[in-house]
């Protein structure tokens, strides 16, 4: 693990908004409620201690929410802690080749644990390539057998405590 204690967030842009949503007549998984996802998320983790994120840049929003999110942050809240973000340089395909070679660097960083916002595919991609990497599983996808939906404040808290060792990793995490 890093120090300083580093957790990597992967939000997938694409998630949520395929063609079943159409058929079904459901509705899609908006790219600001990701943002705001892992800005709740941000919450969290700051809150247990974690210091740094690792995250993707995307074409479709999700990282100029996230720092806008940021600059607001640091205009109106600084007195409550976040950790500092930083965005991953890596070419963005607009593919699953982003998640794949994300959640490989993620690995590389030895970061504490990756949280995924995604669905079932996602979630499949990161894990191909996490290694023994815990990872923290959020739903943003359409239909999903995996992962179960959590709040992303709730489950940035979790997280920061198993990243950060509060909660050590035997009662953590649960392989699944």
């Amino acid at each position: 693990m890093t120090t300083p204690v580093t957790v990597g967030v992967i939000a997938n842009p694409a998630s949520g908004r395929d063609i079943r949503r159409l058929t079904t007549h459901a509705s899609v998984f908006p790219t600001a409620e990701k943002a705001n996802m892992v800005v709740r998320l941000l919450a969290g983790l700051g809150a247990m201690g974690v210091e740094r994120v690792l995250t993707l840049r995307d074409k479709t929003g999700i990282s100029t929410l996230l720092m806008r999110a940021l600059d607001t942050h640091r205009a109106v809240a600084p007195h409550e802690r976040w950790p500092a973000v930083e965005f991953v340089d890596l070419p963005i395909s607009d593919s699953v080749a982003d998640t794949h070679a994300g959640a490989a660097y993620m690995r590389r960083m030895e970061v504490a644990l990756i949280v995924v916002l995604g669905g079932d595919g996602t979630h499949r991609a990161v894990a191909a390539h996490c290694g023994a990497t815990p990872l923290v599983a959020l739903s943003t996808g359409t239909n999903n057998a995996f992962p179960e939906y959590r709040e992303a404040t709730v489950a940035g808290v979790a997280a920061g405590l198993a990243a950060t060792g509060v909660v050590p990793a035997e009662v953590a995490f649960a392989r699944n």
